[in-house]
């Protein structure tokens, strides 16, 4: 629900001419309350319509660079027109993956330009013109061409500074939301306590207070629950939960760990991260005890959403409910895993790979209840 209020306040943004027409379609009216033009633009969506605001695909190649000339890819409007995209991950990303460079990458300028040409189709060339979410990865500093690089999570940590943690967020809050984007994926807040695995570097090291301080710091610094800010946006604190531990020292592998160190230790920082006003949260590849972190309703459900009263989102990371079906082999098909993520409290798909899936999913329910959408 507040992945959909978050989209409705963009909706307002976005048609900021208050012309008749548009009034007249109570969501794209400004002057109404939040949970009314929630509930309007609801009634009007599709069941394909509301599945496609659970995907965020990758997206460096949903534009074309000609020069300083900058059109949406056949891609991006495929992806738009059939699917009903509701997000995109690193559109302004440039490093070796995805192959953008100061040839063919963006600058702020040409990614404010893509944000535009991006955002213009999706208002103007689909059926209820739902802006579209723009998520960066941030974890020190975003990663793209033309910004500010900060040391890593374990540089960043060796200051014990809250100060420069908040100047840092409000950098990396800016030069993002400047661009076009409203979402920025970090700090990384996982405790490590295995040298051998292979993102040490990205963490603020393995004491809780240490973390949970200094992330909640950087939050605040983004702009905490303050999205309305110009220069704000929305932080997304990763990776949820226990995944600096794994077994062998291994990427994604899965951790053995009891409830009272999970209690003590892991999840106080992301607490005190939500109480600092982050509005999205990240699971991780990993899991605890035999269930997955991405379909994990206890964490994602009974902690995180009822207990600490956290009233954001929760995105996947990248093919992380895929690997609920292909590595930890707990769920019989991707659509099972992405069924099993839905119901525990993932919100979106990174990746956009599961959740298309529950299209049918639905129907195939609906079919057996005889009841329709």
């Amino acid at each position: 629900m507040y992945r959909v209020k978050i989209s409705v306040l963009l909706i307002g943004l976005v048609f900021s001419i208050n012309v008749k027409s548009q009034t007249e379609i109570k969501y794209k009216n400004p002057k109404l309350s939040t949970e009314l033009r929630v509930q309007d633009l609801l009634s009007r969506m599709t069941l394909e319509e509301k599945v496609g605001q659970l995907l965020c695909p990758m997206g460096w190649e949903m534009y074309e660079r000609n020069g300083n000339s900058i059109t949406t890819s056949a891609l991006f409007r495929q992806q738009t027109d059939t699917k009903k995209t509701g997000m995109y991950w690193a559109v302004f990303r440039a490093d070796p993956w995805t192959k953008k460079t100061l040839d063919n990458g963006l600058n702020p300028e040409l990614a404010a330009k893509t944000a535009n040409a991006l955002q213009d189709y999706a208002v103007n060339h689909t059926r209820l013109g739902i802006p579209l979410f723009f998520a960066e990865e941030a974890p020190h500093g975003h990663m793209a061409i033309g910004t500010t690089v900060f040391p890593t999570g374990i540089g960043l940590a060796s200051t014990w500074s809250e100060k420069t943690m908040h100047e840092v967020g409000k950098v990396i809050a800016s030069e993002i939301r400047l661009q076009g984007a409203h979402i920025g994926y970090g700090p990384v807040v996982d405790l490590v306590r295995d040298p051998r695995w292979s993102r040490v570097e990205e963490t603020f090291g393995e004491d809780p207070v240490l973390s949970g301080t200094m992330a909640a710091a950087l939050v605040r610094g983004m702009g905490g629950r303050n999205i309305k800010d110009n220069n704000s946006i929305i932080s997304t604190p990763k990776h949820f939960i226990a995944y600096g531990i794994p077994e062998g020292g291994q990427n994604g592998a899965q951790t053995s760990i009891g409830l009272r160190e999970l209690s003590a230790y892991f999840l106080p920082p992301f607490h005190k991260l939500v109480d600092a006003g982050a509005l999205s949260i990240m699971t991780s590849y990993n899991s605890t005890d035999g269930i997955p972190c991405t379909s994990n309703k206890y964490l994602l459900t009974d902690v995180l959403k009822r207990e600490w009263n956290f009233n954001g989102f929760v995105v996947s990371d990248l093919y992380a409910i895929d690997v609920i079906h292909n590595t930890h082999k707990v769920a019989a098909s991707i659509e099972d895993a992405a069924i099993r993520s839905i119901n525990a409290g993932t919100d979106v798909d990174l990746g956009a790979n599961a959740y298309q899936h529950l299209i049918e999913a639905v129907r195939f329910t609906l079919k057996v209840r005889n009841e329709t959408f």
